[in-house]
């Protein structure tokens, strides 16, 4: 019997986030899953800004140096797998 392979995790992710807009505050939200390429993460940019002319949308990039990498949201990869996280795959388990 055999037992599925998680996809890895990329150490560094792209991913976008949406201003407050607010002058002088720096307030920021996620508005995306994390992407392995920034061309990932610039489609569902095109897309959000398309949804939302007026929001303030930009790309943003975080690297870990854990081993292996853990995130707190799900990792698209380049070939559109989806990788769960962590908590998300002890779920899965039980």
């Amino acid at each position: 019997m055999s037992v599925p392979v998680a996809a890895p995790t990329p150490a560094d992710v792209f991913y976008v986030v949406q201003s407050s807009g607010l002058l002088g505050q720096r307030e920021h939200d996620v508005t995306s899953l994390l992407y392995e390429t920034h061309a990932q993460a610039n489609t569902e940019l095109t897309r959000l800004k398309a949804a939302n002319p007026g929001g303030d949308y930009d790309i943003w990039k975080s690297s870990t140096y854990i081993e292996p990498p853990l995130w707190l949201y799900c990792v698209v990869l380049a070939d559109g797998t989806v990788v769960p996280t962590a908590s998300e795959r002890q779920r899965a388990d039980h």
